[in-house]
């Protein structure tokens, strides 16, 4: 008898993909039990990412004018049919037992309106991993305060009902570049997340995107922040001292870039809005933890 489908909707955004969107569908239909639905949005590729995606059987496919990921993504949100969404970057790709693991959690965690798991970064041309379903396993319970911290989440891995997902609609096209961090606050509003902490996906690390253009990412980020001041449940002090934490990462991250101009820019951005004062507070609280875990995680993997 053939295993029940999961009630998942994977949608995949794709852009010009034809080199890896057969791989990323292989990896979602070769999960165990397959998702019930896959949707692929073909965002105006001038490739034949279409055709590929058109290959495999039970594949929905939409093609629309080019737009970004944001609105790619919302147009398969709004033909999910089923109680959960999962998403797949066209270039990344999904580890055997993904769903599995993430529907179990679901099915002991009820209150948790979104998953997530870790991840492992391969440049340009991923290799699977060895089969990971030994691995122990952890559980991390976030709130909205943790995710504000920072974006704990890489969008491959996230499951999230899609009940929460139509609640808080979708992702913000104007934020493409931060728009999954605001996606994941907004829903965090409505429940906790659940974080799985082994590698449910391998992440596909390209030298060019959103990802690499640290200038675009913290102006959105500010976009995003802001707008977070008048929606955060964190007190006035609390929020600036976090602003100021994301503030000094990206001063470091220009740095670390060969960038030193921009972090002037965000050293003088500090200043003029008025967050000197929380320095201190944000680089005991947030920043030397931050660069602690870092190097926690360097020596783990050797």
């Amino acid at each position: 008898m053939a295993e029940q489908p999961a009630p998942v909707s994977v949608v995949i955004a794709a852009y010009n993909a034809e080199r890896t969107l057969g791989p990323a569908l292989a990896s979602v239909l070769a999960q165990l039990p397959p998702p019930a639905q896959v949707v692929v949005v073909d965002d105006g590729s001038t490739d034949g990412t279409a055709a590929v995606a058109a290959a495999f059987a039970g594949v929905e496919l939409i093609t629309q004018q080019n737009q970004g990921p944001s609105a790619a993504r919302n147009t398969g949100i709004r033909a999910a049919g089923q109680p959960w969404v999962a998403f797949l970057d066209a270039d990344d790709l999904w580890l055997p037992g993904k769903l599995a693991r993430q529907l179990a959690i679901a099915g002991r965690r009820p209150e948790a309106v979104l998953l997530a798991g870790d991840w492992v970064r391969t440049a340009s041309t991923p290799q699977r991993p060895d089969g990971n379903a030994m691995a122990p396993e952890t559980e991390t319970l976030l709130g909205y305060g943790d995710l504000l911290v920072l974006n704990r989440f890489q969008t491959s891995t996230v499951l999230v009902r899609t009940e929460v997902l139509t609640a808080c609609g979708g992702f913000d096209p104007a934020l493409d570049g931060a728009e999954d961090w605001d996606l994941w606050l907004r829903c965090a509003k409505l429940g906790p997340a659940v974080k799985l902490d082994v590698p449910l996906v391998v992440y596909r690390d390209e030298p060019t995107g959103y990802s690499k253009d640290l200038p675009r990412l913290y102006r959105r980020m500010l976009t995003m922040l802001q707008r977070e001041r008048h929606g955060t449940t964190l007190t006035a002090v609390g929020f600036a001292r976090v602003l100021t934490w994301h503030h000094l990462r990206f001063a470091l991250a220009f740095l670390l870039a060969g960038q030193p101009h921009h972090t002037r820019g965000v050293l003088r951005e500090v200043r003029l809005a008025g967050l000197a004062r929380h320095v201190p507070g944000a680089a005991v609280g947030y920043l030397l933890p931050f660069l602690g875990g870092r190097v926690r995680r360097r020596l783990r993997r050797g």
